[in-house]
């Protein structure tokens, strides 16, 4: 299992279009995805789930993902939230 930190970078914080970003870049991989956001936990291909988590601007995720290409999908994920990846 691979983990990483993330911030919402987003300043409507992790709103539908965010929240469609990171399903989309989650569902690209094999592995598992699980993000969390104070011990609320939701399936990274779930949109609503994601959704659910309710993380504000500059909130702490935290990515992990067990299975074959976990690693990238931490990498690349944590992208998208960091660096904005066109949100």
């Amino acid at each position: 299992m691979k983990s990483a930190r993330a911030k919402v970078r987003d300043s409507k914080g992790l709103h539908l279009r965010t929240s469609a970003k990171v399903v989309q870049c989650a569902q690209k991989f094999k592995s598992h995805i699980v993000l969390c956001h104070k011990c609320r936990e939701a399936n990274g291909c779930s949109i609503l789930q994601v959704l659910s988590l309710g993380a504000p601007f500059d909130g702490d995720v935290e990515i992990r993902a067990t299975g074959p290409d976990e690693e990238e999908a931490v990498r690349r994920i944590a992208e998208v939230f960091n660096d904005g990846a066109g949100i």
